[in-house]
């Protein structure tokens, strides 16, 4: 998705006069996902103890301004993309013109974002149940 979205933000970079920013935050989501996977699966390299240490502190750091990033950037996707709902398809010389593949994707690529945020609260909370119904009768048949 990150791909695609750097491909469709490029295509269309031009395309929306209504929010000329849709296609840039594409293109900045699609390249800061690829680039946060990639320095996150890079090997520290060296075994001391100490580097080990200090490697874990600033990957610290460095994971919760790039989680600090992303959430920002995604709120300010959701107002440019949201906040014009729903633009002028056809006429291109119109103010109110975004181009359809554009729009439809970054609203269904957000849309889906809150789509599997809700379905990994739910998931979490009927986990959570069932840990707490499993771990309440473990202890009801240890103190028989």
């Amino acid at each position: 998705m990150a791909v695609a979205s750097i491909v469709i933000g490029a295509i269309y970079l031009h395309s929306c006069t209504k929010q000329y920013l849709i296609p840039i935050y594409l293109i900045v989501s699609g390249s800061f996902t690829i680039f946060f996977v990639i320095t996150t699966l890079k090997s520290c390299g060296s075994s001391e103890e100490n580097s080990m240490e200090v490697a874990h502190k600033s990957g610290n750091a460095w994971w919760t301004l790039c989680s600090i990033f992303s959430f920002v950037w995604f709120i300010c996707g959701n107002v440019w993309i949201y906040s014009i709902y729903e633009p002028e398809y056809i006429n291109k010389l119109s103010p109110n013109y975004c181009d359809k593949t554009l729009y439809l994707f970054a609203f269904w690529l957000t849309t889906i974002m809150y789509i599997l945020l809700g379905l990994t609260l739910v998931l979490s909370c009927c986990w959570l149940i069932v840990i707490c119904a499993i771990g309440g009768s473990i202890f009801m048949n240890r103190r028989t």
